[in-house]
């Protein structure tokens, strides 16, 4: 019992001297931030018509003055973190003068030595403030520290501090080598820290098409999304072969929206691919483009197993005016001519009354009575159908 009982107490002054160290250390820490606020503060107070120098001058051509007085450490780095939120918020002329500034306050030299230094946290660090000023010099360091860096988050800091600090377009090439060798691949974040960087980026992306590294591609095209240039059509046809199923999609697409002119064979090709996304992605372009010289194609469209293609295609004819409505109606009747229902028919019908509703517009009572005329030649009269003149 005796045992018990000082074991008890010896265990409860063990954690009382443990919540003691806690409550010191969590002492230590609040007084650290309060510290550096004030110092913050101070800085603020001290600098403030220095700040209002520079937000008032940096757009000038005038080369902007370091400040009047020293500073210490603290209110030092209070400084660049608002001279890295400027660099940030700004482009052009307004930023070179700010990131010069920055080199002649020692910024980044300082930065440079603390990139070499043993502390992991201070390597990072450092790699950030560098990317914030754009810090060129910086760039060679930076990718041997991306070439060992092990895969987390802090990795994605370091390639973005890359892509800022880069002045050529080969920099930015190696760095994304280096992150596809990592083990895993995300090309829309690194597509988007691609963006942060002063390089044709179109142009890059345009070369990562031809690369051997399917993770390369990918990124490519996330970077290359929405895009729409005739330069890129030729790039992007030769991935159209790809053995990798989203790839060959993506190519396609891209392709689809960067030609002007699409060739009749490639449509055809691209109208017997085996995935109806693939299909539907070329109904939907012919649908777009509304030229009369794919009228067949758009026609073989409305022959297809996916209804998606099927109303692609019958809105393309449709949009091509009379000669469109006339091969729409004359396959709805070979459909129902060979037994196969009269789904085509039903959607021809269908237009015909949703038009009826807009007869009081000359485009709505233009295209009823073409389309009631295509189909009457066709089909014969329809007591059904409402008719005008």
């Amino acid at each position: 019992m005796y045992t018990n009982l000082n074991a008890a107490v010896y265990f409860l002054y063990g954690l009382i001297a443990v919540n003691l160290v806690l409550a010191l250390v969590l002492y230590c820490v609040k007084l650290h931030h309060i510290r550096i606020r004030k110092t913050r503060e101070r800085f603020h107070r001290k600098f403030r018509d220095y700040l209002v120098y520079i937000q008032t001058n940096v757009a000038g051509g005038e080369r902007l003055r370091t400040p009047p007085m020293k500073m210490s450490a603290v209110e030092s780095n209070a400084l660049q973190d608002r001279l890295n939120d400027m660099i940030e918020a700004l482009s052009g002329e307004p930023r070179d003068q700010l990131i010069e500034l920055c080199e002649r306050l020692g910024f980044v030299r300082a930065h440079l030595n603390r990139l070499r230094g043993r502390s992991y946290r201070e390597r990072v660090d450092a790699a950030y403030h560098l990317g914030c000023m754009r810090a060129k010099e910086a760039v060679p360091a930076l990718l041997e520290m991306l070439r060992h860096h092990r895969l987390d988050s802090t990795l994605f800091v370091i390639a973005r501090a890359v892509a800022k600090c880069a002045q050529d377009a080969k920099d930015v090439k190696e760095m994304l080598r280096i992150m596809t060798t990592k083990g895993k691949s995300f090309p829309d974040l690194l597509a988007d820290i691609v963006e942060e960087a002063r390089i044709d980026r179109t142009a890059l992306f345009a070369e990562l098409l031809q690369e051997p590294h399917p993770s390369l591609v990918r990124i490519a095209f996330a970077g290359l999304n929405g895009a729409s240039n005739p330069n890129l059509a030729a790039a992007v046809y030769r991935c159209i072969d790809s053995e990798h199923a989203d790839i060959q999609e993506k190519a396609i697409e891209l392709y689809l929206k960067s030609s002007a002119m699409l060739p009749k064979h490639v449509v055809a090709r691209l109208l017997e691919h085996p995935s109806a996304n693939v299909r539907l992605l070329t109904a939907g372009a012919l649908r777009d483009l509304s030229q009369p010289t794919y009228a067949d194609a758009m026609r073989s469209c409305l022959l297809d197993t996916d209804p998606r293609v099927v109303a692609a295609g019958a809105e393309g004819l449709l949009g091509l005016g009379l000669p469109g409505m006339e091969l729409f109606c004359a396959s709805a009747w070979e459909q129902r001519e060979r037994g196969e229902g009269t789904a085509l028919q039903d959607r021809i019908e269908e237009e015909l009354a949703a038009l009826s509703e807009r007869l009081d517009t000359l485009d709505g009572l233009t295209r009823y009575n073409a389309l009631l005329y295509a189909y009457e030649k066709t089909f014969g009269r329809n007591k059904r159908i409402y008719r005008v003149v």
